[in-house]
């Protein structure tokens, strides 16, 4: 993986459009805490953040409800630095069991819905008596590629390369607290 310079990385901020801003994340992540804690409320649920694109999503997340959690991260990579994404790479598995447990996957992005179909057999074939899927982002996409829908997501965006609150752009930019998207 090639490091970007300072002047790389300001000519794709140069080169972006915004899409949502910090305040309408949080306004979304804020809403999809009081629908998620209407779901798992009395259910003793783990929810597991999927690193690393999710841990901003699952930090404020956490803050906007009000109910018993235990808390897990698992790590995968499917873009690797790239903005294309392969095959899913497991880096990390959770650590609590899942066994009979009710479990929420909380990531960043559904964008072809490869890594969050995989996840959820995951946790099913570990023994999760229920899987709550919840992103932030819902890419629109013409054709979809998996049956399986966030059962949970907060804002949708069109079919663009996005970056910003967790997302990355060659491992880069995930600590810019709105989300953009580069020019087409």
């Amino acid at each position: 993986m090639a490091n970007l310079s300072s002047q790389q990385l300001q000519q794709v901020k140069d080169n972006s459009d915004l899409i949502f801003s910090a305040s309408q994340i949080k306004a979304a992540v804020e809403k999809m805490g009081l629908e998620l804690e209407a779901n798992i409320q009395n259910k003793n649920a783990i929810l597991i953040c999927v690193m690393n694109g999710g841990i901003m999503m699952t930090s404020d997340l956490l803050r906007s409800m009000d109910c018993d959690v235990r808390l897990d991260y698992l790590q995968v990579a499917r873009y690797r630095d790239k903005t294309v994404g392969g095959s899913l790479h497991w880096l990390k598995e959770p650590q609590l069991p899942l066994e009979d447990q009710t479990v929420v996957l909380v990531d960043d992005i559904y964008d072809e819905g490869y890594t969050m179909e995989e996840l959820v057999s995951y946790c099913k074939k570990h023994g999760a008596k229920e899987v709550i899927t919840a992103v932030l982002l819902l890419k629109k996409k013409s054709t979809p590629q998996v049956d399986l829908k966030p059962d949970i997501f907060g804002l949708e965006v069109n079919d663009r390369y996005v970056y910003g609150y967790g997302m990355d752009y060659k491992g880069y930019l995930r600590n810019v607290p709105a989300i953009y998207a580069i020019s087409e």
